[in-house]
């Protein structure tokens, strides 16, 4: 307890205080000896009157007490007895060990009897805190000063004690340092889980990774999270999610067995620190037990829950890597294991860093050349087989790649981590291909179309629909005639607040909507329903694999007559072959788009391009455009 007054202001002031008193009290006592000494009242050396330092300390607010050089109490004044609750008589003779200690600080009678102040501890201003017990049986905590009178001879010597009751101050230092440790734990602690949290995990692996700087060693991290956790939150409530959280929790702290740390670092994210791991084996090995923890049913009410994880492991040389790098490791080494299939362990390698490095490199010139305009434009022409006529043009951005040349950066991109600059990529294509098929509309007197691939990332953008107005009030482009396309891979329509229900603003200014990519595995017929299209857009898969008499060509059969049946437009993209322009016009296919036309063209191309297609459109026939 001692350590706990021994950095606080509390025990500057006591022992100023006590130090004051120990003065005066020494005053007293020196006078009192030189008055028995001289028969007279004298003066102290401090320059105060003996009857003056007398009524001081006999009204000090601290005991006071002088004791022999064997601890015997000669004198004590009035404040110590209201402290222990023992009159001046009752101790007079004694020592204070034989009454005021606690049963567990109890000494033996020898122990006291042979009792004798050390003069090499016990010096003027030596003091000591120490849990004493009250007449009454009332234990207090007791902030005792010492102050030594020497004598001409070491029997001659006497003790002065300051006493002091700090009991209310050492219980206030108590309070404070347990909500000083109740505040670090729920700063290192999940509130949910009751793991380490990620700022328990960064102070953790700094203490691993410095005491690894005088002895190399390993350090283990195994990073999982689960699979479409997300789910299990829209499908079953967060109360649901929770559990399943809690259950995660438990699997990792089950399997490290205490050897080491878990930490939820954010939504269904873990990190396990191992503490020495054997080796690649063990971590193995950990991580089998981890997805097989996970896998088990859980329990929620009276459902039984389905979960699964991934893993990411790493094993690294905790005085060479730093924590900041041992993280990005365990993300790299999750990111792997998903992307393989998920319920896997895959392991962070040197080739994997590498690749991270160089797509961190891509992305920076990247974002330098989405903030400069660094993009380029290109223009695929859509071709409507019944009037024999270019009739619109799908608007793409691509970028010149600085080792692959020029390229889609929506390949690039990942769906989850690059909002922003599918956004930006998808906002240049809108108004450059908008600017430039006003154009071509303008030079060739023909109603073209526009056509544009958008995602959430701009649909959903704040402040987009005003954006989006504003553009077409300044190039005067007609909102009917622009064709809003969606990859039936991102249209969920079991999110209430998902992108659906964010088109709604687009339909009204009069945009068309169609269902883009249709037929390459992601979505199904319901889509065309609950999406309220205009059109519809086969894919490439599907009209690559067409030929007379295959499943494939019944199933576009079957896909066109439904799409004409709900009165949607029916567009093919992918078309190389006039044998392939054949059988989709047969099967009541309206519009095309791909090599059998033209490949995606500059805008100067594109021009170049329109006025000779118009020319002679049967050239399109006999594939010789």
């Amino acid at each position: 307890m001692a350590e706990i007054l021994g950095d606080g202001s509390v025990q500057h002031l006591v022992f100023l205080l006590g130090a004051v008193v120990a003065l005066l009290g020494a005053g007293f006592f020196v006078g009192r000896r030189s008055v028995a000494t001289t028969g007279k009242a004298a003066v102290s050396k401090f320059g105060n009157d003996a009857a003056i330092l007398k009524l001081v300390v006999e009204h000090a607010h601290e005991g006071l007490m002088l004791q022999d050089i064997y601890g015997r109490i000669e004198w004590s004044n009035p404040a110590y007895s209201r402290i222990t609750g023992y009159s001046a008589d009752e101790i007079r003779g004694r020592r204070p060990q034989e009454f005021i200690l606690t049963p567990e600080n109890q000494l033996s009678e020898n122990e006291i009897e042979s009792f004798r102040f050390d003069l090499s501890k016990f010096q003027s201003g030596f003091d000591e805190l120490i849990l004493n017990k009250r007449k009454n049986g009332e234990y207090f905590w007791n902030q005792l000063t010492y102050a030594v009178v020497e004598g001409d001879t070491l029997e001659d010597t006497k003790i002065i004690l300051i006493c002091r009751d700090v009991t209310s101050q050492v219980e206030h230092m108590r309070e404070l340092e347990e909500a000083r440790n109740k505040l670090k734990l729920q700063a290192e602690r999940d509130d949910l889980t009751g793991v380490a949290n990620r700022n328990k995990l960064n102070s953790f692996l700094h203490e691993r990774a410095s005491t690894r700087q005088d002895e190399p060693g390993l350090i283990g991290i195994i990073h999982c999270d689960l699979d479409h956790f997300k789910d299990i939150n829209d499908s079953h409530g967060h109360s649901a999610g929770d559990t399943v959280l809690c259950h995660a929790a438990e699997v990792l702290k089950t399997v490290l067995r205490g050897k080491g740390l878990v930490a939820r670092i954010g939504g269904d994210e873990f990190i396990a620190v191992v503490s020495d791991p054997a080796g690649p084996q063990q971590m193995e090995t950990l991580g089998k037990e981890i997805l097989e923890g996970l896998s088990r049913p859980v329990k929620v009410d009276h459902q039984t829950l389905s979960v699964a994880g991934s893993v990411g492991l790493v094993l690294a040389d905790g005085s060479k890597t730093g924590v900041s790098e041992l993280i990005n490791r365990a993300d790299l080494a999750l990111y792997a294991a998903k992307k393989s299939g998920r319920r896997q362990i895959a392991w962070y390698t040197d080739a994997l860093g590498a690749a991270h490095r160089h797509r961190r490199m891509t992305m920076a010139q990247l974002d330098t050349d989405l903030e400069n305009g660094g993009l380029t434009l290109l223009l695929e022409p859509q071709f409507d087989l019944v009037r024999e006529r270019i009739v619109g043009y799908e608007a793409s951005a691509y970028w010149l790649h600085p080792t692959e040349g020029l390229v889609d950066p929506v390949g690039l991109l990942s769906s989850q981590e690059d909002l922003k600059r599918f956004a930006q990529i998808e906002r240049f294509a809108l108004s450059r291909g908008l600017a430039e098929v006003k154009y071509l509309r303008d030079t060739s007197d023909l109603p073209l179309f526009l056509s544009v691939n958008l995602t959430a990332a701009s649909i959903k953008e704040p402040g987009f629909l005003t954006w989006f107005t504003q553009l077409c009030d300044d190039h005067q482009f007609d909102c009917r005639d622009i064709v809003i396309e969606l990859d039936e891979s991102i249209v969920r329509l079991d999110e209430p607040d998902g992108l659906v229900s964010s088109l709604g603003g687009l339909t009204d200014l009069g945009c068309q909507i169609a269902l883009d990519m249709f037929g390459s595995g992601h979505g199904g017929a319901g889509q065309l329903i609950h999406l309220n299209a205009d059109r519809l857009k086969l894919s490439p898969g599907l009209v690559k694999g067409l030929a007379p008499g295959s499943k494939q060509h019944r199933l576009v059969q079957a896909i066109i007559r439904l799409t004409k049946n709900l009165g949607l437009v029916v567009s093919a993209a992918g078309v190389k072959t006039p044998e392939q322009i054949d059988m989709l016009e047969a099967l009541g296919c309206t519009i095309i788009q791909g090599e059998a036309v033209s490949a995606p063209l500059s805008p100067r191309e594109a021009e170049i391009h329109l006025q000779d297609f118009s020319k002679n459109t049967r050239l399109l026939r006999r594939g010789e455009v």
